[in-house]
């Protein structure tokens, strides 16, 4: 009998590398298949926001906010400042400007507020976006809302009217709104160019995606595209295409493909997107998982049914070689590696590159508005009526 009792014990010795080794396999199919399945999810389900989370108000005072500490809340800059309702509305909005002092559990910045200010204990989210409305509430410029008839179906849009006939068609990025255009929107109105600051499919009030998911670029460029018909219908013959983010991607993307591709004689990018294998391996890094960085890659185009290949416009610079180019890049910004923005301007004759320090993700006009603005109204001369 104690014979059977050892033969016993050896036989579950014996079984326990093998438990092991099976529960070991599990779990590391289950991270190999599963991060790269929910990174491609996150990357391409759309989410129609910047904000981000920036503690919670200690204090308010003339005109001067005090937050407990968190990373979002001590980015330089001037930044939109909201709050929301036990509903989730947004209750109320302010601009936070730069970082006054900080005692490592507090922060205080500058505070404008636009009307009702948020109470001790409310919880507060940090956008790169200064403003919730529209032209006209945000900045007293008059503008029309229209309707560009797409592929998919209507989408809205805002025209600031202008003269002549070059205009400036701003695209938006991932996860962003027209909002994103009001912060250059007073240095183009001020230009007098018309201006049309559009939405395209999966935006908030436009038709979805067939397959409901973002194209990073390779689709969306065709809404681009309606929105330089309506331009045309309106009298546009030139374009300047202006985008940020993803939006980077969608102009570069209409330049290879649209047939209207000759009229645009200028491009403005703003932290644009130039690589998405890049920015999705720079991601991986961040995460330590460098690894399953190829398989995030092919698991992204399996889901979003696209191809990154064409999406690296790297390496084909020569569509953008007879134009001139303003790029702006944040050398903080943890998205987009600036490096990939630097070497596409290096590689155009007729690009400026303007690398602002300490800017995260489309954050360069947030940390110098007045240089932002003084870099871009230059390079509009040219196309003034």
């Amino acid at each position: 009998m104690l014979g059977d009792v050892a033969r016993s014990h050896r036989s579950h010795r014996r079984r326990w590398p093998i438990v092991i080794g099976v529960v070991a396999a599990v779990v590391a199919t289950a991270v190999v298949v599963g991060v790269p399945l929910w990174s491609a999810q996150i990357l391409l389900t759309p989410h129609h926001s910047l904000s981000t989370a920036a503690g919670t108000v200690v204090a308010v005072g003339e005109d001067e906010i005090t937050l407990t500490h968190t990373d979002a809340g001590t980015r330089e800059g001037t930044y939109g400042l909201t709050w929301s309702d036990e509903n989730g509305r947004i209750a109320g909005e302010a601009v936070v400007g730069p970082m006054l002092w900080t005692d490592g559990a507090t922060i205080t910045r500058q505070f404008l507020p636009a009307g009702a200010v948020p109470a001790a204990g409310t919880k507060v989210d940090l956008n790169p976006n200064l403003w919730t409305g529209d032209p006209r509430t945000a900045l007293g410029i008059d503008f029309q809302d229209v309707d560009i008839e797409g592929e998919l179906g209507a989408m809205p849009a805002w025209l600031v009217e202008g003269e002549g006939d070059t205009w400036v068609l701003f695209v938006h990025g991932i996860d962003g709104v027209r909002q994103s255009g009001l912060r250059p929107l007073v240095t183009l109105a001020d230009a007098g160019l018309p201006t049309l600051l559009i939405s395209y499919r999966n935006d908030a009030g436009a038709p979805p995606s067939p397959n409901g998911l973002i194209s990073l670029g390779e689709r969306e460029w065709r809404d681009l595209e309606a929105a330089a018909d309506y331009a045309l219908q309106r009298g546009a013959e030139k374009f300047v295409l202006y985008g940020d983010s993803m939006g980077g991607s969608i102009v570069t993307r209409f330049l290879h493909e649209s047939h209207h591709a000759d009229r645009v004689v200028g491009l403005v990018l703003d932290a644009p997107v130039l690589d998405w294998s890049a920015v999705i391996d720079g991601q991986a890094e961040r995460l330590h998982l460098s690894a399953l960085a190829p398989l995030v890659r092919l698991v992204v185009q399996w889901r979003g049914d696209l191809s990154l290949t064409p999406l690296d416009e790297l390496d084909q610079t020569a569509a953008f070689e007879r134009l001139p180019v303003l790029l702006f890049q944040g050398l903080a910004d943890p998205l987009v590696p600036h490096a990939d923005s630097a070497d596409f301007a290096a590689s155009l004759p007729k690009a400026q590159y303007v690398p602002v320090p300490g800017a995260g993700h489309i954050q360069s006009w947030n940390v110098d508005p007045e240089g932002y603005a003084s870099h871009l109204e230059r390079f509009l001369e040219p196309f003034l009526p």
